[in-house]
């Protein structure tokens, strides 16, 4: 069974700050700012280690970088579903 403390996130949580960070590491391409592209990136990855709540240096067999596909998807998917689309015409 799963508990979830105070200081754990929900899904919905860790989704909204791997979007935020998403964000913050495509500005800083567009920006060419290559060290702060770095650091989102090492943010991004420990947002989707500790979303699924694991250990990389025990769990050998875990694939990062489709984890991190797997929530980029995740995480895209629920900033759909919270948008509104107006159509002006």
């Amino acid at each position: 069974m799963n508990i979830q403390t105070s200081d754990e996130g929900t899904g919905s949580e860790y989704a909204r700050i791997f979007r935020l960070l998403s964000a913050a590491k495509d500005e800083a391409e567009k920006l060419k700012l290559h060290n702060l592209m770095h650091l989102a990136n090492m943010a991004l990855l420990q947002v989707v280690i500790d979303w699924d709540g694991i250990d990389p240096e025990r769990e050998l067999d875990v694939n990062l970088e489709k984890l991190v596909g797997t929530k980029t998807k995740l995480a895209m998917k629920d900033a759909r579903d919270n948008l509104v689309v107006l159509d002006c015409h």
